[in-house]
């Protein structure tokens, strides 16, 4: 899939604007970009490579100036109070009582860099609404994903006790069928010495984390009932399964209208991207959508 670095990008809108001339490096659809607008992204440093990087710099701008466009097209047009409202929200997912000069001096971005970051946001978010009724789940897709994928859909809490052969796994169970502790034969016998400390815990995971051979054992095992031995490539495994919960429809169908609606939205920005009709100063590079939109500079 391609990768755009529109508002879903990772945030490097570092530090403040520099300085330089006010020139017009790119338009989108006829409307200018310049220089200056470019520059509140890029570092201010003296190190000469930011000259190369400010290709990158631009590809953002561009990428921005094109959803800006098409959502103010769709009636998308965030005001200074929604974007203070989100800014907000950013600034409080630092932990309480964080200010935004500490979250901009955390994420390295000026306060206008940043304002223009979250306007994105504010954006995708109308267009995550817009696109809602293109993420439906039916039953069927939802059934299908429980069959086909049963062991992403399942998180089993389990303990083993590990050794190097079938009677060594047999006399473990035969001390537990005798009553000695679970935990305390593992931390005594296991060739596991991490889950071993632990009394055994391997914790709850879902069983794609497991070899084969393990990950069948703890999906059909009774729950609190000493199963083995178990055969994997590690050696022979003794299993105590403690829990074992299987995601309901609901949640299966949560996370695939997620999924959906996070490709819809992407596919819309990419569309949005690749049609604009973009023009890039011939000193600074030329626009490419191939293999991802952006601005490949001149050797």
């Amino acid at each position: 899939m391609k990768r755009i670095l529109a508002a879903v990008a990772a945030l490097s809108i570092v530090v403040t604007a520099c300085g330089g001339s006010d020139d017009v490096v790119a338009s989108v659809n006829g409307e200018d970009i310049t220089r200056s607008e470019v520059n509140v992204l890029v570092p201010d440093t003296d190190d000469p490579s930011a000259v190369t990087d400010f290709s990158r710099y631009l590809t953002v701008v561009i990428q921005w100036e094109a959803i800006s466009q098409a959502a103010a097209e769709e009636g998308i047009e965030p005001t200074d109070e929604e974007i203070d409202a989100r800014l907000d929200e950013l600034v409080a997912g630092q932990g309480e009582g964080a200010t935004l000069e500490q979250y901009l001096e955390q994420v390295q971005a000026s306060e206008e860099g940043i304002r223009l970051f979250t306007e994105q946001l504010v954006i995708q978010d109308a267009i995550q609404t817009d696109l809602a009724d293109e993420a439906t789940v039916t039953d069927d897709e939802v059934n299908s994903e429980l069959a086909g994928n049963l062991l992403d859909w399942t998180v089993v809490c389990a303990s083993h006790i590990l050794v190097g052969s079938e009677e060594e796994a047999i006399a473990v169970q035969d001390r537990l069928a005798a009553g000695d502790d679970f935990a305390a034969v593992a931390a005594e016998v296991s060739t596991d010495v991490t889950s071993g400390e632990s009394g055994g815990d391997l914790g709850c995971n879902s069983p794609t984390t497991f070899v084969d051979s393990f990950a069948a054992a703890v999906l059909e095992a009774e729950i609190d009932v000493v199963t083995g031995p178990v055969e994997s490539e590690f050696g022979y495994h003794v299993v105590l399964v403690n829990q074992r919960e299987v995601a309901t429809p609901e949640i299966v169908r949560a996370a695939l209208e997620a999924d959906a609606l996070a490709s819809a939205v992407d596919a819309w920005f990419l569309d949005v991207i690749e049609t604009a009709d973009v023009a890039v100063d011939e000193a600074i590079g030329v626009w490419v959508t191939e293999p991802t939109p952006q601005v490949l500079t001149v050797n």
